[in-house]
């Protein structure tokens, strides 16, 4: 035990570690995981949905998380996932050290008696893990307020989407003071990390309570807070840099390997699944069991540096007296083993899939063709239906005398350099600004225009996806919006979305042959729960789960806002119903490329999406 905290010492004592317990460590891993993944997170989330359930609402923006979560119910929500997720690493990292612990050269893996001393530490590493959550959510929390007031100070007198456009001096601000915020927030947790960083070991191997592991974690590492923490952080670092070298290096030869497989490559492609998923998995394995192993082996170094010894020496690990259910490690072991190479096949299985035909995906053209005109005016609708898409998205909302206009802001000042709210702006005032001049001086004098002028010129043409904008209480807007559809006989041509799902209730109401759809950004809660026609999904929010419940529910997915082919491929042969776009010639460019393609051609790009490879 004569060791310092070098770091050719330190790699070469973690290294015989591992030698020593490399087989309990391969088995006890596998095991984990496929039992976090197919009974802990599902019971977990389980019982989360049923908190959410209890709300009685189904939190579908931003405002509607944020209100929820201020709540009595909400904070519960909070407090538990965050416990739940941290004690779920430290349970992870627990039987990591303790098999580190037990496992001698050339011993059978001592699962039973690691299961002993895992399983009588239980409650403790669940406390330890709340104890840390809320330690951070607490020293957190004047960062969190401090954003806020910076956004309301800096960012809060015209539209965000200004701010994001022009970047005026007050952007700047906003965004320097939020870096140096977000930078002094990653400074204390990585302090608290390692300050932290031996409680788990100090729980377990000597039989702490988790209040008592923290002071003596912290105790413990002072004095040696920076070698720690350079170890730690450089550990991961590390792998994550490995990892993005390995996975560049794998595009390279996958891509080099289907170039030159032919027409049929399926014996290739299921190979290269595979090999992908190995690595993956590796790399999961090397970044958890290496912390497990550095940080058992710095509290052994940092022990015995301050003369502390727990009893019956450095690898005793209390055992309890209690007697456990007879539950053989190495029997799960090998019923999750078939689960781990089955997954190949199941996944070659859903890959199957996007060779079937499907009806063709429908292009929706962003606020109009808004790469090819200003958005939400009449040159972009018409640029929208020369680009061959199916719908054209616009937002509505109302002047201060209640006309129903097009416009994405709360305020003129983006899109036409006045200040003023569309809410304090009667029609002709707002007729009289000059909208195109912003995007390009050729559409010098377009003007705001009403929804009744869009549907004049776009019926026949294409349909219209509505969107209904609310920057207040007033609610008129859905009144008004309705009756103008209903006078147009347009009911069949449109469809109306909205972030508040109260105004499309109210919709439904007032005209059932009204589509309607709600737009989701963040959700808690269930949304196919909620009574609409369609679900208009955030790209990287949409789930598979999410897109095959809702169409079982009958609801279509439409999903915003995709602007690159490669993540249009990937979303059509996922099978979503509809793809929002600021470039609408390219995706019905897209759409018919894969269109045409035979189901072998479709299950080859998809393998290739699925490899990260290019279209």
């Amino acid at each position: 035990m004569n060791e310092n905290l070098s770091v050719t010492a330190l790699g070469k004592s973690v290294w015989r570690d591992f030698l020593r317990a490399r087989r309990a460590l391969y088995i006890y891993e596998l095991s984990f995981k496929l039992i976090e993944a197919w009974l802990l997170v599902p019971a977990v989330a389980v019982f989360l949905a049923a908190i959410l359930a209890g709300s009685g609402h189904v939190a579908v923006s931003n405002q509607d998380i944020l209100a929820f979560l201020l709540t009595p119910l909400g904070l519960l929500y909070a407090a538990l996932f965050g416990v739940v997720a941290v004690a779920l690493l430290l349970f992870e990292q627990a039987g990591v050290m303790v098999l580190a612990a037990l496992c001698g050269p050339s011993e059978r893996p001592p699962f039973r008696k690691m299961l002993r001393a895992f399983f009588g530490k239980l409650m403790r590493i669940f406390q330890l893990g709340a104890l840390q959550a809320a330690l951070l959510a607490v020293v957190l929390a004047p960062f969190a307020l401090l954003a806020f007031l910076t956004c309301r100070i800096f960012l809060s007198e015209f539209d965000i989407y200004f701010y994001l456009k022009e970047r005026p001096p007050a952007f700047w601000w906003a965004a320097s003071i939020g870096g140096l915020m977000l930078l002094a927030a990653l400074a204390l947790t990585t302090a608290l990390y390692v300050r932290w960083s031996l409680a788990l070991p100090i729980l377990v191997f000597e039989n702490r309570f988790s209040r008592a592991a923290l002071r003596a974690s912290n105790e413990r590492v002072r004095g040696s807070a920076w070698r720690i923490g350079v170890v730690l952080v450089a550990w991961l670092a590390g792998v994550v840099l490995l990892g993005v070298v390995l996975e560049a290096g794998f595009r390279l030869l996958a891509a080099a390997i289907l170039s030159n497989a032919g027409e049929r490559p399926i014996a290739l492609i299921v190979l290269l699944l595979i090999a992908q998923g190995g690595l993956v998995a590796s790399l999961t394995f090397m970044l958890v069991v290496g912390f497990g192993l550095l940080t058992r082996r710095l509290y052994l170094i940092r022990s015995e540096q301050l003369g502390m010894f727990p009893q019956g020496g450095w690898e005793a690990v209390p055992d309890s007296e209690k007697s456990i259910s007879p539950f053989n490690w190495r029997l799960v072991a090998w019923l999750c083993l078939p689960l781990f190479l089955l997954a190949p096949l199941a996944l070659w299985g859903t890959l199957s899939r996007y060779a079937q035909e499907r009806p063709p995906v429908q292009v929706t053209a962003h606020r109009g063709h808004a790469r090819a005109a200003p958005e939400n005016t009449l040159s972009a609708m018409r640029k929208a239906i020369e680009s061959g898409a199916d719908y054209a998205e616009m937002d509505v909302q109302l002047t201060a005398d209640g006309k129903v206009v097009l416009l994405h802001d709360s305020d003129l000042k983006r899109v036409a350099g006045d200040p003023r709210r569309l809410e304090e702006v009667s029609f002709d005032e707002v007729r009289r600004l000059d909208v195109g001049s912003w995007f390009d001086p050729a559409f010098a004098g377009e003007r705001v225009p009403t929804l009744t002028e869009v549907i004049d010129m776009c019926r026949g043409k294409i349909r219209l996806n509505i969107e209904l904008k609310f920057f207040g209480p007033d609610r008129r807007l859905v009144k008004e919006v309705v009756d103008i559809v209903r006078q147009q006989q347009f009911e069949s041509d449109c469809l109306i979305t909205s972030l508040n799902y109260d105004a499309l209730v109210e919709v439904k109401k007032r005209e059932p042959r009204l589509r309607t759809g709600v737009i989701v950004a963040h959700a808690l809660g269930d949304i196919n729960l909620l009574e609409v026609d369609a679900l208009s999904v955030r790209a990287d929010f949409l789930t598979d789960q999410l897109m095959h419940s809702a169409h079982r529910d009958g609801k279509e997915v439409h999903v915003w806002t995709v602007n690159e082919a490669r993540q249009m491929f990937a979303l059509m042969k996922r099978g979503v119903d509809n793809i929002i776009t600021s470039d609408p010639d390219l995706a019905v460019q897209v759409r018919d490329e894969w269109a045409n393609l035979s189901g072998t051609e479709r299950m080859v790009l998809a393998s290739r999406l699925l490899l990260g490879l290019d279209p």
